[in-house]
């Protein structure tokens, strides 16, 4: 069993002046009186949200198992905060080998001052910190995959106590958030934004619109409101308009950093908070990808290794061969060539030769058009 609380710093929590605490100070405390307490696991938080200028802090998870180990894991927060403006929440490591995003949001950490904004940034750039320590997808301290544990009412451990804390202080003071992912070390993507639609049609539109000044070369977009499990869904369903990205994979390419930093700061200029050049917003044009009607997945049928023949970008027929698969462990097998099950551009793929019966070794979407996409809004 594990204990989950939010806490704020403070000497005797019974003689709190509340009248003399910011409203984000107070938004933690009433938290802290709903929390339900787990036996021995808890998050910490003593961030001061509402200050000016640059700040560095963490959040501190508090994690013991029943073998009596025992470890705070901080993750941490950097606040950017000048003037009046919306607030944008940017995070990045919520799949721990995920490296694009991280450093993305540590250049921006580094560059950016708050004589340049008018709003404020919330930056976490190792959210799942258990995760980002051990370069792993999924946390090490449970194997919970943290873009699977939202909203996580109930917390069964610590990977739960992230999403929950997320859930409960990170989205209630944001007005925009972008998550940022990539393939890891498995997968490779194109440079793309990713849209959950959703039920609220404000909302989606506005994501949309999020999506669209991030400016990346491609835009996918999925169905969320059959799996409420996702951080974007859980944004979406807090009314914070949403988006998330998957920027290269398999090892850091300069391109997919570029197009991810550019991305961020395109979209901090369409909030207004800072401002940047025309001529860097740039307006290049976007392959809308409608994952939500027509994905298609090239499954390896048995383990072996696999010599792809197709990029991420390429656009194939149906049919057409995507590589052959050898038997690991059968030489004299005949090889298996793997075709396209329908036509589309390819939007990811498996980086290694080496699968198991089950691997994805490439996903293809169709593309679509702006007018196609916004449809369930408009309709």
């Amino acid at each position: 069993m594990l204990s989950l609380a939010l806490l704020v710093c403070c000497d005797d929590f019974n003689s709190i002046n509340y009248g003399r605490l910011s409203k984000t100070k107070l938004r933690l405390i009433h938290h802290q009186t709903h929390m339900t307490s787990y036996r021995s696991s808890f998050i910490s938080c003593d961030f001061d949200f509402d200050a000016k200028g640059k700040h560095y802090g963490a959040a501190h998870l508090d994690y013991s198992n029943d073998e009596g180990v025992s470890r705070v894991f901080p993750i941490p927060i950097v606040n950017i905060s000048n003037g009046d403006g919306p607030t944008v929440l940017l995070t990045a490591g919520n799949h721990g080998n995920e490296d694009e995003g991280q450093l993305i949001l540590r250049r921006l950490i580094n560059e950016v001052s708050p004589e340049e904004i008018q709003g404020r940034l919330i930056v976490l750039p190792a959210l799942n910190y258990p995760a980002v320590r051990a370069n792993t997808r999924t946390s090490p301290l449970d194997q919970g995959n943290l873009n699977r544990c939202f909203p996580a009412n109930k917390v069964a451990g610590p990977t739960d106590a992230i999403a929950r804390f997320v859930v409960d202080v990170l989205l209630p003071l944001a007005d925009a958030g972008v998550d940022l992912h990539a393939g890891g070390a498995s997968a490779k993507y194109v440079n793309t934004t990713f849209l959950c639609a959703c039920e609220d049609e404000i909302i989606f539109r506005k994501s949309f619109d999020l999506a669209k000044a991030f400016n990346a070369p491609y835009m996918y977009v999925v169905d969320g409101r059959g799996a409420p499990t996702g951080f974007d869904p859980a944004a979406h369903a807090a009314k914070v308009p949403f988006i998330s990205t998957e920027l290269g994979g398999g090892y850091i390419d300069p391109d997919a950093i570029e197009v991810g930093y550019e991305g961020v700061r395109n979209v901090l200029a369409h909030l207004g908070i800072i401002t940047i050049p025309e001529s860097r917003t740039g307006s290049s044009e976007i392959t809308y990808l409608d994952a939500s009607k027509s994905e298609s997945v090239v499954y390896a049928p048995y383990e072996g290794l696999f010599e792809s023949h197709v990029d991420v970008g390429e656009e194939v027929e149906a049919g057409q061969t995507a590589g052959v698969l050898y038997s690991l462990d059968e030489v004299d097998r005949t090889p298996t060539v793997l075709k396209f099950p329908a036509s589309g551009v390819v939007c990811a793929k498996h980086v290694s030769a080496r699968v198991v019966n089950g691997t994805r070794t490439y996903i293809t979407v169709r593309t679509a058009t702006e007018r196609t996409i916004l449809t369930p809004v408009d309709d």
